[in-house]
């Protein structure tokens, strides 16, 4: 009886769904031309692999630029 009444709950979350993600209106789009290039810069994510001592798989990050330098004080694009 429990698992009847779980999957009813399961369904009806699962239909009320895409109901829920739909977008508000009063929600800012970016404008086209520059605007939609600088947000592309900022989404921009750069990848960097950490060996851990004892481990043969090098584990990847990625961020975006400024979760780097605000996470780690890192900059992925300063010159050496």
């Amino acid at each position: 009886m429990r698992t009847i009444i779980n999957g009813f709950a399961a369904a009806a979350i699962l239909i009320a769904a895409p109901a829920l993600a739909e977008t508000k209106p009063g929600t800012p789009t970016p404008a086209a031309g520059e605007s939609s290039e600088q947000a592309a810069a900022q989404d921009k994510r750069y990848c960097a692999k950490h060996s851990a001592t004892g481990s043969r798989i090098a584990k990847k990050v990625c961020k975006t630029r400024a979760q780097w330098i605000d996470e780690d004080g890192f900059d992925p694009l300063a010159q050496k």
